[in-house]
């Protein structure tokens, strides 16, 4: 492991199509020797079937960002599930490491995925399923039909939506067998696409808290040293500007994105344990590092 490092982390970059020029901006400058992405990565201002022409410009994006620092991400909720084929190929040519639902060794760390997501209103349900087994709770409130594509890019229909969780894994069967191929917590970074619920990293603007239980009682039984999350864009601006929060022993971090600036955290680890974390916005962390 790098006895001492800079991880510059975050989420939903489709917030504002800017933003990865942003993001390219932010680690020359920066110059972290990780950057890791939690999901959302494609602009959806065209819609989400239109993600599939952003593959080129998301390769030009990751080659200039490997001049300075290791690409990691997951997909998101909004991520066009056709692009998986295409991002498998971006890591067999050596611009990112993707880690849905498996891990990575990336100087001396262990980074894990879970992009899966609860159910919500919206209407593209790919990445949302189950919170575990015993849990089949579909959002009450929908947004239209539940669909997802099809292999021509078309929206179909779901027409039995709790049929169609059920015959999907749980998040809490994601994580769990993810976790699987981990040796040391410890050393392990969680890149998880929805926050923990009761940690307060999880507000609507609304005031609603839609945090996941399955991750909380993941992160709580497994501990890892660092957990990261997106989804809900506005949190931080609605909790008081709490982007991070502690878990026993485990960081967990939701450092929100809004308007057109960056909303990014710059996390700095010596000896394998964290020693500072400073978000773009909301300055340094209240949390003491030893």
């Amino acid at each position: 492991m790098v006895s001492k490092m800079k991880l510059l982390m975050l989420s939903d970059v489709h917030q504002f199509g800017g933003k990865w020029r942003q993001l390219f901006d932010a680690v020359v400058a920066k110059k972290p020797k990780i950057t890791a992405i939690a999901g959302d990565l494609y602009p959806k201002d065209k819609g989400i079937r239109c993600q599939v022409n952003f593959i080129p410009k998301l390769r030009k994006y990751a080659e200039k960002i490997r001049e300075y620092s290791e690409l990691v991400f997951i997909t998101g909720n909004d991520d066009n599930s056709l692009t998986l084929p295409a991002i498998e190929q971006g890591e067999k040519d050596g611009l990112w490491h993707c880690v849905n639902d498996k891990v990575a060794r990336i100087k001396g760390l262990d980074f894990a995925g879970c992009p899966w997501v609860p159910d919500y209103p919206f209407g593209y349900k790919y990445w949302t399923t189950r919170e575990s087994p015993e849990c089949s709770r579909i959002c009450p409130t929908q947004y239209g039909d539940p669909v997802i594509l099809n292999e021509n890019n078309k929206w179909e229909t779901i027409n039995d939506l709790k049929t169609y969780f059920r015959s999907k894994k749980s998040i809490l069967e994601h994580l769990e067998e993810t976790a699987e191929k981990i040796e040391d917590p410890k050393r392990t970074i969680w890149l998880i696409h929805a926050p923990p619920a009761n940690l307060g990293l999880d507000v609507c603007a609304h005031g609603e808290r839609v945090g996941s239980y399955a991750i909380l009682k993941f992160l709580k039984d497994f501990q890892p040293l660092l957990s990261f999350h997106g989804h809900i864009h506005e949190s931080p601006e609605y909790n008081g500007h709490k982007w991070v929060q502690k878990l026993d022993n485990t960081f967990c971090v939701q450092p929100g994105q809004l308007d057109r600036k960056l909303y990014y955290v710059e996390v700095e680890i010596v000896k394998g344990k964290i020693s500072g974390m400073k978000h773009s916005i909301y300055g340094e962390s209240r949390y003491e590092f030893s």
